[in-house]
């Protein structure tokens, strides 16, 4: 299935390309109407929970392993079409993970009572241009930019007989990027999408402050040319 979402995307920027020459596309081609609004929503959630009296194996590498892991992202989005075909909007996602360790041997060494935290808010502004294709309503290629920022969190520590101990660090960055994709619509109101993230540029930082040792920081830029599976976005719009 990533195969294919991935060959389909890269089939829409490369016949993004020729599609006007070849007559698949018409960039006057009304997809969207002028003050049109639209919306979406999606989420995620994964729990593990591993328990019994000697844990659980994990191919012979992760041995007695006891706990528990909680995954939850939820984000929103919203646009309005300032022209036909042209869209400025937000998106906001919240995502959460928690893994909580009673105990466990890895490669011979025993973890006890660590505990794992990490959440990241991050936001979007975006421009979206749309490209029908045969001249119809149904299904169009779509190019976003994007200005992106993040903010959040991790934390990693242990109970002890002294309390907590461990790491906190915060976590923040800023990117462009420019992601191409798939519109089709289901209904007159309904569409589905999916865009993968072609060019992305930008800055990340870490700040950490640990009991262990004295406060670091890692700062991080970059530019990424490729496709990247990590990022694809599917989701469920709807237009009104």
């Amino acid at each position: 299935m990533k195969r294919l979402t991935l060959l389909l995307l890269l089939w829409s920027v490369a016949g993004a390309v020729c599609a006007q020459e070849r007559g698949l596309a018409n960039p006057k081609a009304v997809f969207i109407e002028k003050g049109t609004w639209s919306a979406g929503l999606s989420m995620g959630w994964n729990s593990w929970d591993a328990r019994g009296e000697d844990g659980v194996d994990l191919i012979g590498i992760v041995t007695g392993l006891k706990g528990s892991v909680n995954i939850f992202d939820i984000s929103v989005s919203g646009s309005r079409f300032v022209k036909d075909n042209l869209s400025v909007g937000l998106r906001v996602g919240l995502s959460d993970a928690r893994v909580d360790l009673d105990s466990t041997q890895f490669l011979g060494n025993e973890e006890r009572d660590r505990h794992l935290m990490r959440e990241v808010l991050k936001g979007s502004l975006t421009c979206r241009q749309y490209l029908p294709l045969f001249d119809g309503r149904i299904i169009a290629l779509f190019f976003e930019g994007r200005i992106n920022g993040q903010a959040g969190f991790y934390k990693n520590y242990n109970r002890t007989a002294r309390g907590k101990e461990g790491a906190y660090t915060a976590l923040g960055g800023v990117s462009l990027g420019f992601y191409p994709g798939v519109s089709v619509f289901a209904t007159d109101r309904i569409s589905f999408e999916f865009s993968l993230p072609l060019l992305e540029g930008g800055y990340a930082w870490n700040d950490e402050s640990s009991t262990y040792r004295a406060d670091a920081g890692l700062n991080h830029a970059f530019v990424r040319f490729k496709p990247a599976l990590t990022g694809l976005n599917m989701g469920l719009i709807f237009h009104f």
